[in-house]
């Protein structure tokens, strides 16, 4: 049984709050722009009211985002944190929730329309990010998708994190799978450089977070299809 790591631990200090659900100022702002991408990713604004999609959040967390998607799918949510789950039963009464690791997810297989890994896999542990892929690609419908989002390598490593991810690596994750798609997120302040070489209009109305090519952000995210078996 592997201890418990450092990044396991950092993580679980952060949810002594619900700390997702007390965003404000540009991380408010980011999360609502990653919220909008995913949710077309998933094909979830166009789903019909009457026909909910059965939809996982994997690495669930405070459940902020599983509580938005409650509202457009039957939503589940998996974590291994019982302090983090705790919150999201209080959060997000109408999504389910289930304790247990990413990598062995205590669910049947083609159980889910749609499967969400948001801001997850940078703390899988390198021995496990296979399992989780394969896990999430496991209990996923023929047909249905797999929704990731993550830090790349142009982003300051987290000390809670055990990697940043290059594009290659990030689109690896989807590899067997059809339809795949790849978007870049800025979600902060654009350097100065960047700034300054901007026109004089362009500084003053050119959003801060913004969507852009995957290798030019520091959040990437990314769907694929499970082909039919």
């Amino acid at each position: 049984m592997r201890r418990p790591s450092l990044q396991a631990w950092l993580q679980e200090r952060q949810y002594a709050t619900p700390y997702h659900w007390r965003q404000r100022g540009n991380d408010r702002i980011e999360y609502q722009l990653r919220t909008k991408v995913v949710f077309e990713l998933a094909e979830l604004t166009s789903a019909p009211l009457d026909l909910r999609p059965r939809l996982l959040d994997v690495g669930c967390g405070d459940a902020r985002f599983t509580a938005e998607a409650a509202r457009r799918a039957d939503a589940v949510g998996v974590d291994v944190s019982h302090r983090a789950l705790g919150y999201a039963r209080r959060f997000a009464a109408d999504a389910r929730f289930v304790a247990c690791g990413a990598e062995a997810l205590s669910l049947p297989s083609n159980a889910f329309d749609v499967v969400t890994l948001l801001d997850v896999i940078e703390h899988i542990h390198d021995d496990d990010e296979a399992r989780v892929v394969a896990e999430a690609r496991r209990v996923l419908r023929p047909g249905g998708r797999l929704v990731i989002s993550t830090n790349t390598d142009r982003s300051a490593r987290e000390l809670k994190h055990f990697r940043h991810y290059p594009v290659r690596r990030f689109r690896a994750l989807f590899d067997g799978m059809s339809d795949v798609r790849l978007l870049g997120l800025i979600p902060y302040f654009p350097a100065l450089r960047y700034l300054m070489a901007a026109p004089i209009v362009g500084r003053l109305w050119r959003s801060r977070i913004r969507l852009c090519h995957p290798a030019h952000g520091q959040v990437i995210l990314g769907v694929g299809r499970k082909p039919p078996q």
